[in-house]
């Protein structure tokens, strides 16, 4: 049964409020996106694929749902990280219209070589935080996974 709640509108406007405060300060103060994207030569769309695809095999439906990406533009991207060795295509057995991906060993090698990166990133902040605002980011951040992956699930 799907979890309800009743609609409160002073919280969703708090909620709104936080996800728009953070649109400009994510990119840059949090993690130089831009700063993956060029040193992993890799556009950030295909670092999400890669994501997604760490944690299980998805149909190219699936990414186009947790992307917010219409189909017809997954394949392409798909279709780019597939020639570059990281993932495969793998029709299914049981409904041949459905493809999934599969994050090959070479792509699991990419995306450890980018979590080094956001490591480093994060260890930058040195100096600028303390270690208990640290843990009650790490919890936050937590938190919001945990709750947006159970949004689009």
């Amino acid at each position: 049964m799907p979890k309800k709640w009743n609609e409160d509108a002073v919280l969703v406007e708090s909620v709104a409020g936080n996800i728009f405060e953070m649109l400009p300060v994510f990119p840059k103060s949090l993690l130089h996106i831009d700063a993956l994207v060029r040193d992993h030569q890799m556009p950030f769309s295909h670092i999400q694929i890669l994501v997604l695809l760490s944690r299980r095999e998805m149909s190219i439906g699936q990414i186009s749902e947790r992307l917010g990406i219409a189909k017809p533009n997954i394949t392409p991207l798909v279709d780019i990280l597939r020639d570059s060795g990281l993932v495969e295509r793998i029709r299914s057995q049981t409904d041949r219209r459905i493809v999934h991906v599969h994050l090959l060993p070479a792509g699991a090698e990419k995306l450890a070589a980018i979590r080094r990166d956001v490591a480093a990133q994060v260890a930058a902040w040195k100096g600028s935080l303390s270690r208990s605002e640290i843990k009650e980011f790490n919890n936050a951040l937590a938190s919001i996974v945990r709750i947006a992956g159970s949004i689009n699930e």
